[in-house]
């Protein structure tokens, strides 16, 4: 495969999302060129000549699709990251067929300006990990839609030489390599540690369908990363702010859990690729562009 004309002196690269791709949980120092974050740490592992960080915390999907996309858009990347739905599944309005719409119109977009798009799939959040069985079985099923709506988009990418490629990166095996350190001390966001896993983990699979990220790719170009903190400073932390979080946040999610549990009752199918689209079809929503909401 030829590579696309200036991808061999460099090129831009453009990051959409929230928290966990603006750089929360990750720590550097002068030697990161681009600042924190995994998308900051693939800028510098493929050696781009500008990188742009549109993503904010607290995004949701619809603040990616109606406002991120645009930015990236105008810039005219070679390459756009996109990392969302965490922010999604905290929230008693979930819907995972309205990430799916937004997921699509990026996507969309994107692709059709030329651009290259990485789609990461989420993780399980850790720190409802260690709530009662019954929220942890809501919130993985969450996760699980989400991951379903990446696997989506990215299949109904039909490939093209005139439009721009997909590639999907699961956030948990990227960063395994990690292990304990993985997970930053708030067991939401990834570690320093885990950032730049995440980083390597892209790169690899952006080498593998185009050689020209693979000869850009330099691993040594990571920045160094902290120790992490100790087991007596992560409880600390766990006490103080995490469980207290957890419980702030769960106000709002919990007025639909009890919606979401009788639903998982009621069915037991999984959310395989497709089947989102055609609940989308059946409700009238299109999944390919971007659904109105109050």
């Amino acid at each position: 495969m030829t590579a696309p004309a200036g991808r061999e002196s460099g090129f831009r690269l453009v990051a959409l999302g929230d928290s966990i791709t603006a750089g929360v949980g990750d720590t550097v120092g002068q030697d990161a060129v681009h600042g924190p974050g995994w998308a900051a740490h693939l800028a510098a592992v493929l050696g781009v000549t500008e990188f742009s960080n549109l993503a904010t915390n607290g995004a949701r999907s619809r603040d990616v699709a109606d406002t991120q996309l645009d930015a990236a858009l105008a810039l005219r990347p070679r390459l756009a990251t996109v990392l969302v739905g965490g922010n999604d599944v905290l929230r008693s309005d979930f819907d995972a067929r309205f990430t799916l719409a937004d997921l699509h119109r990026c996507v969309g977009e994107l692709r059709r300006a030329g651009t290259d798009v990485v789609l990461v799939r989420l993780p399980v959040i850790g720190l409802f990990e260690l709530t009662p069985r019954l929220v942890r079985h809501v919130m993985r099923r969450r996760v699980a839609a989400i991951n379903a709506a990446v696997d989506e988009v990215a299949a109904s990418a039909t490939p093209s030489s005139s439009v721009g490629r997909v590639v999907v990166v699961d956030a948990v095996q990227a960063i395994a390599p990690a292990g304990a350190k993985a997970w930053h001390i708030d067991r939401v966001h990834p570690s320093p540690a885990g950032h730049r896993r995440l980083a390597l983990g892209v790169a690899t699979a952006l080498a593998d369908v185009d050689p020209a990220y693979a000869a850009a790719a330099r691993a040594a170009r990571l920045p160094a990363a902290p120790d992490p903190p100790s087991v007596r400073q992560r409880l600390a932390w766990l006490l103080r702010a995490g469980l207290p979080w957890c419980v702030r946040r769960g106000r709002d999610f919990l007025p639909g859990l009890l919606r979401s549990v009788v639903h998982d009752l009621r069915s037991e199918r999984a959310f395989e690729p497709g089947s989102m689209v055609t609940s989308l079809a059946d409700s009238g929503l299109d999944p390919r562009r971007r659904i109105g909401r109050g």
